[in-house]
């Protein structure tokens, strides 16, 4: 594959990059976590109901960022984006299973019997 070095913005993993991209990333992503923020504040339902819901919208954060923020696609030009995703999957599964044990285990470790 060769690729015109004369003219860089016009390579296929460049071309999908912009400020609007990450703009909208970052204004989508925060609308959600304020989404999450105000419904723990709140206390707008009961626990395992508020659960669910932070689990469904820290979901919708993540698919927002793989979108806008790391530009994926499963064309051939955006391969580094794919890969770049089956590298974070297996950290992220390993961070939000750590989180739900830790505060699963919370009240148990920390309150007095």
């Amino acid at each position: 594959m060769s690729v015109d070095n004369t003219r860089p913005s016009e390579h296929p993993e460049i071309a999908f990059s912009n400020g609007r991209s990450y703009l909208i990333g970052y204004v989508v992503t925060l609308g959600l976590l304020g989404i999450s923020l105000l419904l723990v504040q709140g206390h707008a339902m009961s626990a395992f109901n508020l659960m669910a819901s932070i689990s469904v919208i820290a979901f919708l954060t993540t698919i927002a960022k793989l979108y806008y923020l790391f530009h994926l696609n499963f064309s051939e030009a955006q391969r580094w984006n794919t890969l770049t995703l089956m590298l974070n999957v297996p950290l992220l599964i390993l961070s939000i299973g750590l989180t739900a044990w830790m505060f699963q285990t919370l009240y148990d470790r920390v309150m007095m019997h």
